[in-house]
């Protein structure tokens, strides 16, 4: 593997290992307006990640099935049902917490805790509610983190260049 292929498997994996801290950080009463910021920072390195995978594998890579199953090609059997299952996680994590917060998200307004849609005050939320909230918040956000860093991960560890990959095995220059 390359020094850098290896360099942006470690930055996901960093990204995955911040994302699991604020999952269960987020249990013990996480000061979520403080790490919540941080979560525009990782939406922006998954895109530095993501894209130059998308140019290495075009125009396989334009293909409509590419990112369901296509993109683990090459890699171990227990890469795609982990993703999957990653994917699954947070789905249930964003579902949970839309039946909760309804159409709002939890917001502060003239010092009161409320769930806000667009400006209008959707319900007023108990300080317990309303903390309650904002960890389920931090939890969908962590969950989708993990499970967007996983495919960078998995990618840059376990994926061989295309001239390794496309060898035979009749091939000898692709021995060792």
């Amino acid at each position: 593997m390359t020094p850098a292929r290896r360099f942006l498997a470690f930055l996901s994996a960093c990204a995955i290992a911040l994302s699991v801290f604020a999952y269960v950080f987020s249990f013990f009463g996480a000061p979520v307006d403080k790490i919540l910021p941080w979560s525009l920072v990782l939406f922006l390195g998954i895109i530095a990640l993501i894209v130059p995978i998308y140019f290495l594998e075009y125009p396989a890579s334009r293909k409509w099935n590419w990112s369901w199953k296509e993109w683990a090609r090459g890699m171990p059997s227990w890469v795609a049902p982990c993703f999957w299952l990653l994917e699954l996680f947070a789905a249930t994590h964003f579902v949970w917490f839309a039946l909760h917060s309804g159409a709002g998200v939890p917001d502060i307004i003239d010092g009161q805790y409320v769930l806000d849609s667009h400006g209008q005050i959707v319900k007023i939320l108990t300080r317990e509610e309303y903390l309650s909230l904002r960890e389920a918040f931090l939890r969908v956000v962590a969950t989708i983190m993990i499970s967007l860093y996983f495919v960078p991960m998995m990618y840059w560890w376990f994926r061989q260049s295309r001239p390794e990959a496309s060898a035979t095995p009749d091939d000898n220059s692709a021995l060792p």
